[in-house]
C-alpha cells in the first residue's frame, strides 16, 4: 500500500466530486410485466449504481498516478478495470432505457431496418432471442447495434463488459448475467428473455437508431434548392417505406419509388455516372441509411434534408403517383 501511495502525484488533490452520476430509472418498476420490483431494484442499486461508483473510484485513482514512475502492471490493471466499469455502466443505462414499453414495434425507420437487414422484425427477433439464450448460464450481453462500417443493423454478443464490436453503436442491450434474472427466474433464462422482449420500449430504441444513423449520414445531406438548381440533374429516388408510399397521393416530380427494404437488390441497377438523391418522409433514418448503403457501393448518393414534407412546404413540384 505504501508503494502505491508513493506513486501518486503529491501536488494533485484527490477528486471527491465524481460520484452520484447514476441516472434514475426511466420507468416505474411496478409497471413491468414479468420483471419484479425486487429484481429491478436489486439490479439497479447493486449492479448498475455500484458500477458507476466503482468507475468513479477507479478514475479518481488514475488521476493521481505518476505515469512515468508507476509500474506497467498497475496501469494495466487499473485501465482494464476502468474499461470494464465504463462499459458496464453504459450498457446498464441502455438496458434500463430499453424497458418500460409494451414490446410492440410500430412501422417506421427501425421496422424498415429490420426488414432490410434481417428479412423482417420476426426474423430479427428470432435471431436476437436465440443469441440471448445461447448466453444463458454464462456472463455476457446480447446487443443489437448499428454498424457504421457495414451500414446495417447487427446482432452480436459482448462478454465481460469489454468485447464490443468495433465501429458500432449499441441500440438495444439485454443483460444476460445471472444478476439480471436469478431472483425472479432462477436458472430459467428463457423465461427472463421472454419477459424482457415483452417490455421493450421500441420508441426509445428507434430514437437511438435515428441518432446513430443521422450522425453517420450528416455529410451527405442536400437541401431542395440544390436539387432544383443543379446543372447536372439528379436521379431522384423516393425511398419512403412501402406503407407510407402507398398512403401518399403524390411524389416529387420525376422521382421513382424504390423499396428501402430491398435496397441490396435494386442498387445494382443504378448508374455510377449520375448523382442520386433519395428522400423519405422527413429526411430521417430511412433516407439516411439508404444513402449510406448506396455510397458504400460507389454511388454518389445524397439524401434530401427534410424529406418530401420539406419539399412540399417549399411549394416545389410534385406529381400524382
Amino acid at each position: 500500500m505504501m508503494e502505491r501511495t508513493m506513486m501518486l502525484k503529491e501536488s494533485t488533490p484527490l477528486h471527491t466530486d465524481r460520484t452520484d452520476r447514476v441516472k434514475p430509472l426511466p420507468f416505474e418498476p411496478n409497471h413491468l410485466d414479468g420483471l419484479s420490483v425486487g429484481l429491478l431494484e436489486s439490479h439497479y442499486e447493486n449492479n448498475y449504481s455500484g458500477t458507476v461508483k466503482r468507475l468513479n473510484r477507479i478514475r479518481a485513482e488514475l488521476s493521481q498516478l505518476h505515469w512515468s514512475e508507476t509500474p506497467t502492471f498497475v496501469i494495466n490493471g487499473l485501465k482494464r478495470e476502468e474499461l470494464m466499469a465504463a462499459n458496464s455502466a453504459l450498457l446498464h443505462e441502455l438496458y434500463f432505457d430499453s424497458l418500460g414499453g409494451n414490446g410492440e414495434l410500430r412501422p417506421g425507420g427501425l421496422s424498415v431496418g429490420f426488414g432490410r437487414d434481417f428479412g423482417g422484425f420476426e426474423c430479427w427477433r428470432n435471431e436476437f432471442v436465440a443469441l440471448a439464450k445461447a448466453l444463458g448460464g454464462g456472463p455476457g450481453w446480447a446487443l443489437c447495434s448499428w454498424s457504421s462500417r457495414e451500414h446495417r443493423l447487427i446482432n452480436h454478443w459482448a462478454a465481460d463488459h469489454t468485447y464490443l464490436l468495433g465501429a458500432t453503436t449499441p441500440l438495444l442491450a439485454l443483460d444476460m448475467y445471472e444478476h439480471a434474472y436469478h431472483l425472479d427466474y432462477g436458472a430459467d433464462a428463457s423465461a427472463y428473455i421472454a419477459a424482457f422482449m415483452r417490455n421493450i420500449d421500441w420508441e426509445k430504441v428507434n430514437a437511438h437508431y435515428t441518432t446513430a444513423v443521422e450522425r453517420d449520414a450528416a455529410p451527405w445531406a442536400i437541401v431542395n434548392t440544390d436539387v432544383m438548381d443543379a446543372e447536372s440533374p439528379f436521379l431522384i429516388l423516393d425511398v419512403r417505406r412501402a406503407g407510407a408510399f402507398e398512403a401518399a397521393p403524390n411524389l416529387i416530380a420525376g422521382a421513382v419509388w424504390q423499396d428501402p427494404e430491398r435496397v441490396e437488390e435494386w442498387a445494382a441497377s443504378l448508374p455510377h455516372s449520375r448523382p442520386v438523391v433519395v428522400y423519405c418522409v422527413y429526411g430521417h433514418e430511412v433516407g439516411q441509411s439508404t444513402t449510406a448503403i448506396l455510397r458504400s457501393k460507389g454511388i454518389d448518393a445524397k439524401y434530401l434534408a427534410g424529406g418530401i414534407e420539406a419539399w412540399k412546404a417549399a411549394e416545389l413540384p410534385v406529381q400524382p403517383k
